[in-house]
């Protein structure tokens, strides 16, 4: 267990911390933060003073396995604050990953019937999974959801990220990407306390211990501030392993510019588009993290899809981009595949698609 005093940047260091059950925040604690002062020093303080953001829930079904023999089918999905369960469900029973690594998974949220989504689907799969908060939330939710749910109070407000398997997860890890607190003071809409992260945890592959890493990279920065929050997520990731191969897999928000360049001049940015036709498909050239990645031994060559578009948005106009992505360093990686958000009856269950790739250790000739 890796956990500094109070008062150190949580975001320097691997938390192991293994709880059976997340630390709640009470409501009146979440209350006071909505009203209290809105500076990035209250932010660091409340971040510091809540367990719930440096905990790992273990939970669900025992593991029915202890390794997987050969190769591995891994799934990585935003999945939107797992709203639509029972659809999300339904992929999931057909596609049947052996570790599905899930991003945007409400816990006792009121646009979420308060209900525990993690827990939910886990016992729907009979599988085991692991839990940790990405945001505890302050309030109901995007514009949307503040009107739809008016009146109404969050139980939990935790907002975060899962591993769902029937395969033991060996050594489970948080780590906490940032802790700027751009999201604290409500003028994103949205009054939060946290930041992106990172979960992970080994599990045992064609004889080889595979770190596999639900991620999620933050929405409204830009190019460079993603490629730094990502070297830092490496950093983080080789001093919790430098020496087992690695799947990353999530949801990187690869826009290829800022929210300002997108929205400021909504016009501007649909005429570059349609001048750049790889802007949104291939943010290869336009996002540095690419490099980052490349420079630290991973592929995605060959465990992606290309120019297929994973997410939409009905709030947004723009063409179908690519946001969703696995990474590998020292496996093989072969079937890609995007599988589409879409319930039974034809409407998205997500606004991002799923994504799956089948893994196993290189080959040591």
């Amino acid at each position: 267990m890796n956990l500094p005093a109070t008062g150190v940047d949580w975001t320097t260091v691997t938390s192991e911390r293994v709880v059976a059950r997340l630390t709640e925040v009470p409501l009146a604690v979440r209350n006071a933060a909505l009203i209290g002062p809105k500076d990035r020093t209250r932010h660091h303080a409340l971040m510091d003073d809540l367990p719930a953001l440096r905990e790992i829930e273990i939970g669900g079904a025992a593991p029915r396995r202890e390794r997987i023999d050969g190769a591995a089918r891994i799934l990585c999905w935003n999945v939107e604050r797992l709203r639509h369960i029972d659809a999300i469900e339904r992929i999931l029973q057909v596609h049947r990953p052996d570790v599905a690594l899930l991003c945007e998974v409400d816990r006792g949220m009121a646009r979420t019937g308060n209900s525990d989504r993690v827990v939910e689907i886990a016992a729907r799969m009979d599988h085991g999974y692991a839990y940790a908060v990405e945001f505890v939330e302050l309030d109901l939710g995007d514009a949307k959801e503040k009107r739809d749910h008016a009146g109404q109070a969050n139980r939990s407000g935790f907002h975060g990220a899962a591993l769902l398997s029937d395969v033991r997860l060996h050594r489970p890890f948080l780590i906490r990407i940032d802790r700027r607190g751009d999201w604290f003071d409500g003028t994103r809409g949205e009054p939060r306390i946290g930041g992106t992260i990172a979960l992970g945890a080994q599990v045992e592959v064609g004889g080889a211990a595979v770190t596999m890493t639900s991620v999620h990279l933050e929405s409204h920065g830009d190019p460079a501030e993603r490629a730094a929050d990502l070297r830092h997520m490496l950093r983080l990731i080789d001093a919790y392993d430098a020496a087992s191969p690695v799947i990353l897999g999530g949801d990187f928000n690869t826009s290829s510019a800022s929210l300002a360049e997108r929205w400021a001049d909504r016009p501007d940015w649909l005429r570059r588009i349609a001048a750049e036709p790889a802007l949104l498909l291939r943010p290869q050239a336009y996002e540095p993290l690419f490099q980052v990645l490349e420079a630290a031994g991973y592929d995605w060559q060959h465990c992606n899809v290309p120019d297929v578009p994973t997410f939409s948005s009905a709030q947004d106009p723009r063409p179908r981009s690519k946001l969703d992505w696995f990474f590998t360093r020292g496996l093989a990686a072969h079937d890609p595949a995007v599988i589409p958000a879409v319930a039974a009856d034809g409407r998205p269950c997500s606004d991002h698609d799923a994504l799956a790739v089948t893994v196993g250790p290189q080959s040591k000739t």
